[in-house]
């Protein structure tokens, strides 16, 4: 108690911390046309994933392996508090904290029941939103990885048969359910997962604009501890062919993903210039109607039987 709670939060945490915080108490909630300062009590609040240190309380060791820092993830939900005292009104800032643990207990665990989770990457492959829902699956916090290459996280072995799967969402504007491949946790291992696409197409610019995966986990990764720290040893050198040829693949995806003219882009467009067609004609008909001199135009108007539209169509037309 009397501490910064600042203090607690991982350094890399910080700067999303606060503007967490900034945005609560800054963008006021609007409520039936009015507008609400954010801080009442009753507003849902805006939500993150935080590390938060763990105390190193005094019934720990002196020994230096005792006293190493850890950090815990957790969810944050903030909400603000007008509360009056004795010095007038206040606003605390209160935060309910909900602890994140690793969704597997054992290798290559195979779950009962598990929520599916999104990830959202653009065309050059950065990766754009990952769900909270992840967060226990994955390991990674969705700040850590936002703008990160989201094809680096597939395993080198599955590109190949990734690089299909996208030639499919490029040519159809998405895929129904993919067949198992592997996907890299924060600690370096890899779960097996079946992915739902979908893609978002630019109906201006016809390039395709971002991608979207609904992932279904089939398996847990060999260390079931998603938050551990990565071992650089443990894990297996790729010699030079194989980067080389991840490479190749991972270059030949964000190629196809920029390839103008997919598909559903073509449909996009269709519609587009159907939209053109039918302002030009709409265009084209109010021309060629005969201009109506003022006399005509002035008891058109006058006259009480013209519902709105009509009257002002006339005098567009006019």
């Amino acid at each position: 108690l009397g501490r910064s709670f600042i203090d607690f939060v991982h350094p890399r945490d910080r700067s999303t911390f606060a503007s967490q915080i900034t945005s609560g108490l800054a963008v006021p909630k609007t409520a039936n046309g009015t507008q609400e300062k954010a801080q009442s009590p009753g507003n849902s609040g805006s939500t993150m994933v935080c590390r938060i240190r763990r105390y190193r309380g005094l019934s720990t060791g002196f020994g230096v392996k005792e006293r190493v820092v850890t950090f815990m993830p957790f969810l944050l939900k903030f909400t603000f508090k007008n509360i009056s005292d004795e010095e007038g009104n206040v606003i605390y800032l209160v935060i309910q904290a909900t602890p994140f643990f690793s969704a597997f207990k054992t290798s290559f665990e195979i779950l009962p029941k598990v929520n599916p989770f999104v990830m959202r990457h653009s065309a050059n492959g950065n990766l754009e939103y990952l769900d909270p829902e992840s967060v226990p699956y994955l390991g990674y916090l969705p700040q850590d990885v936002q703008d990160k290459d989201a094809l680096q996280l597939y395993h080198p072995e599955d590109l190949e048969y990734l690089q299909q799967v996208y030639e499919v969402i490029v040519k159809d504007g998405g895929m129904p359910r993919s067949k198992t491949y592997r996907m890299m946790t924060q600690n370096g291992d890899y779960i097996k997962i079946e992915t739902e696409w979908s893609s978002f197409i630019n109906p201006w610019s016809k390039k395709l604009e971002f991608v979207i995966g609904k992932h279904y986990i089939i398996e847990g990764p060999e260390n079931p501890d998603v938050f551990q720290s990565q071992d650089p040893e443990k894990h297996t050198k790729l010699c030079d062919e194989q980067i080389k040829k991840s490479m190749v693949f991972r270059e030949n995806i964000v190629k196809l993903m920029n390839e103008a003219l997919t598909k559903p882009a073509e449909v996009a467009k269709q519609q587009m210039s159907k939209r053109c067609q039918d302002l030009a004609s709409f265009m084209e008909s109010l021309m060629e109607e005969p201009p109506k001199n003022d006399e005509e135009l002035r008891l058109e108007i006058q006259d009480p039987d013209h519902s709105y539209y009509e009257r002002d169509s006339v005098m567009l037309g006019g």
